[in-house]
């Protein structure tokens, strides 16, 4: 593989920008390929910020939790970060549009906190694609980039645009920021091209590891246990089977949970490299034929929507959300936004299951996608590295902390009031706060429910459960110009393969001809490259 470097990256990075992909949008799943370039940079030294004390203590992997916020918010800066210099910032912003700076009193407070006007050029998520790719067109680039991961040659443009910010974060250098130190080393990997760190993380991770959530409250209505744990894949079935009702119009599965069968079968995350040093991806696995077998199981059961292959998520939320169905596939957000959304109906309550084995694999819990997107700081930018890495560390501020409380709430009597020692925004805090603060930089989210306690110990619940087999991508923070170029190419004829045999509409006995196009189509050649890619790191 080529090895990408600063001097021949400017035209690659540019050229690539014609056709970024598809932003991934707040909440979701997967961040999209992670990518970084050839070549190692040593991490900055992960120090757990210790001002704050959570109710359940988390680390560089687990998130914290907590029973309610803390009485008295610790202030971790001391001085505003900020050089009295106005700082630009591109991002998108996944609600409606605030009201903008000069009519905005959250915005202001922030200015005033931080030590500069903050400007904030921002789009709906749906049209930041277009106002990305035009802006790094033009050359005319902010102090403060939101890059998504899914951009084309993402080490070529980070390489091509951004300060080099190693000397001042890797390994101890980076104790001068307690809060980004806070970030734990899988969310840096994502940063790192040339050999160089090169921006700062928008973390998710674990918030993004996937469960089986459960409506507790269906569950409890029709006997069943509301915090029930199939053992094996034959008892989740029969839980599916039980709590769907066709004549009623229920069923238990808004969708297939494809990825939860492969967890099941024992599946490696993503990429996985072996002993030899050899990449192989998940839909190459010999397990794969179980995992179809076992979706395949669910489907001839009838325990899905009969719409659930055709329905888009915003209608699949409004079965579990209605109780057309009890069981839904998604994230550790996505619980919590139930729970939020939710709050009016009476009784209303989500649960988690992880994935049971299926006929006695190991099975395995794969690890969410680490980052949401990268802050880069542009090389252009007039402000010095360490008053952009300062703004970014007061962003990054966890949560429990009096800069967390700003930053996610504001103002105390304007933007939100208290119930006890929890924040509850009023109105005006929500119309006003969303203005892309946590896509300059961010904390790991923190399980927390203000007024219900009961719901952050269900989530911790679940992610024990998790923690004990966890899976991890070996491809995170590898560059392959392949996936980079052809992955959807080639990979859509499988996952529509994969469909068709769930739905018992093709063979199963047909998936390794479905592989075998796959590698020919360019998936052997990202496994090369991956490989390469690993030893070069390795050895810088």
């Amino acid at each position: 593989m080529v090895q990408i470097t600063r001097r021949g990256a400017l035209a690659g990075g540019m050229a690539a920008l014609g056709s970024v992909g598809a932003l991934s949008a707040c909440g979701s799943g997967s961040t999209g390929p992670a990518q970084s370039g050839s070549g190692a940079a040593p991490l900055p030294t992960y120090t757990k910020f210790e001002g704050v004390t959570p109710d359940w203590v988390g680390d560089d992997i687990l998130l914290d939790g907590f029973r309610s916020y803390p009485a008295e918010p610790v202030a971790g800066v001391e001085e505003p970060p900020g050089d009295g210099r106005p700082i630009s910032f591109i991002t998108n912003i996944p609600g409606a549009i605030p009201p903008q700076r000069g009519e905005n009193p959250f915005w202001q407070a922030i200015e005033e906190t931080i030590g500069s006007e903050l400007h904030i050029d921002m789009a709906p998520n749906a049209d930041y694609e277009a106002k990305f790719q035009t802006t790094i067109a033009s050359g005319d680039l902010p102090d403060l980039i939101n890059i998504p991961m899914s951009t084309p040659d993402l080490p070529g443009l980070l390489s091509a645009t951004c300060m080099d910010l190693t000397e001042h974060l890797a390994g101890d250098a980076i104790s001068a920021y307690p809060y980004l130190a806070n970030l734990g080393p899988e969310y840096w990997k994502g940063c790192v091209a040339d050999g160089a760190i090169l921006g700062v993380p928008v973390p998710r991770l674990f918030s993004r590891n996937f469960a089986v959530l459960t409506r507790r409250d269906l569950l409890e209505a029709k006997g069943v246990d509301p915090d029930v744990q199939p053992e094996t894949w034959d008892e989740f079935v029969a839980l599916c089977q039980e709590l769907t009702d066709p004549a009623g119009g229920t069923w238990a599965l808004t969708r297939m949970p494809g990825n939860i069968a492969n967890m099941a079968a024992g599946i490696p995350n993503g990429w996985h490299r072996g002993e030899d040093g050899a990449f192989t991806h998940y839909i190459e696995h010999e397990a794969m034929t179980a995992s179809l077998e076992a979706q395949l199981a669910l489907f001839e059961a009838g325990v899905l929507n009969p719409d659930a292959f055709l329905a888009n998520a915003s209608t699949r939320k409004e079965w579990f959300a209605g109780g057309r169905a009890a069981l839904d596939y998604d994230s550790f957000v996505a619980w919590t936004q139930y729970e939020s959304e939710n709050i009016a109906m009476e009784g209303f309550s989500v649960g988690g299951i992880v994935a049971p084995p299926y006929q006695g694999a190991e099975a395995v819990q794969w690890l969410g996608g680490a980052l949401n997107s990268i802050t880069g700081f542009s090389a252009a930018s007039e402000h010095s590295v360490e008053t952009l890495l300062a703004v970014a560390n007061w962003f990054a501020a966890p949560f429990g902390t009096a800069e967390h409380l700003m930053k996610k709430f504001g103002t105390l009597g304007q933007q939100f009031e208290l119930e006890g020692t929890d924040p509850i925004p009023t109105s005006r805090g929500v119309l006003e706060t969303g203005i892309g603060l946590q896509y300059i930089c961010d904390a790991p989210m923190a399980y927390y429910f203000p007024g219900r306690p009961e719901i952050p110990e269900r989530q911790v619940g679940v992610q024990e459960r998790m923690a004990a087999a966890l899976s991890r991508d070996d491809g995170y923070g590898l560059y392959s110009p392949t996936r980079d170029q052809k992955a959807a190419e080639i990979e859509t004829p499988v996952w529509d393969a994969m469909s068709e045999m769930v739905q018992g509409r093709r063979s199963i006995s047909e998936y390794p001809d479905v592989v075998a196009a796959w590698r020919e189509g360019g998936g052997a050649a990202i496994a090369e490259e991956l490989a390469e890619a690993h030893e070069a790191a390795e050895g810088a």
